[in-house]
């Protein structure tokens, strides 16, 4: 075993786009390899306010023998989120931890594999990052996550507001394991582009940063992989599966 994730190319290479999110999370130094080896790889993703806490847990087996391997390195506890890359364990991480679907089913995960920014068109959309003073609002139109979540990607500026005037019209931002999501364009201000133009910030934004820009989308949201594809985004050809404890 390693904690270089080199060992596990053979896994990444089948489908480099549904594994995105555990080689930039190690590569941006917000991951911590926990098991890496040819058949398995493990990744935690750190609390921002403990970083001895796992917030959440990155995994990939090869056969059911890794997957039992690394549900020995799971903790039994906790409220920790666990992202598995294949489908064929689940009902192991669910039956060993009573975990159950935190999204609707399978994800495709997004990358942005362009060699330029992605191209913003004319809005009246003016965009500025939040602050814990917009907490109430964000909360109120993004009910996946709690107020505690919310409110520590506010205070670590991760979260970008689109305006019309003064009017906030919807948000995005990027997750603490380094996705692009928290997309929520309100009710009346749909269906003119505005979510285009959000995540279009945010891909360019991490771009600056040398950044792989993913994000995941569930395989039933048609317009968001309209959308998704409408941006240049590449969807992986395999899916993957966010769990919780039930």
């Amino acid at each position: 075993m390693t904690t270089d994730l080199s060992v596990c190319q053979d896994i990444f290479n089948r489908d480099p786009v549904r594994y995105v999110d555990m080689t930039e999370a190690v590569r941006r130094g917000i991951g911590a390899v926990l098991h890496a080896s040819p058949s398995a790889a493990l990744v935690g993703i750190p609390s921002p306010d403990c970083p001895e806490v796992f917030d959440s847990y990155l995994m990939s087996c090869a056969d059911m023998d890794a997957a039992h391997l690394l549900c020995g390195l799971l903790p039994d506890g906790g409220d920790s989120l666990i992202a598995a890359h294949e489908d064929f364990y689940l009902p192991l991480l669910q039956d060993r931890f009573g975990l159950g679907f935190f999204l609707e089913g399978a994800s495709f995960q997004a990358a942005y594999l362009g060699v330029g920014p992605c191209p913003i068109p004319e809005s009246p959309l003016a965009l500025r990052q939040l602050t814990v003073d917009d907490l109430p609002q964000v909360a109120d139109n993004y009910k996946l996550e709690g107020e505690d979540y919310l409110r520590s990607l506010l205070e670590r500026g991760q979260l970008f507001g689109g305006f019309l005037d003064d009017t906030m019209i919807g948000f995005a931002g990027r997750h603490a394991e380094g996705s692009i999501g928290l997309l929520e364009i309100f009710p009346p201000y749909r269906r003119r582009g505005f979510a285009s133009v959000l995540e279009q910030y945010l891909i360019n934004r991490e771009l600056a940063l040398k950044h792989i820009p993913f994000g995941q989308v569930v395989t039933g949201n048609a317009p968001s992989l309209a959308l998704q594809r409408s941006l240049g985004m590449t969807l992986s050809e395999g899916t993957l599966y966010w769990l919780a404890r039930s």
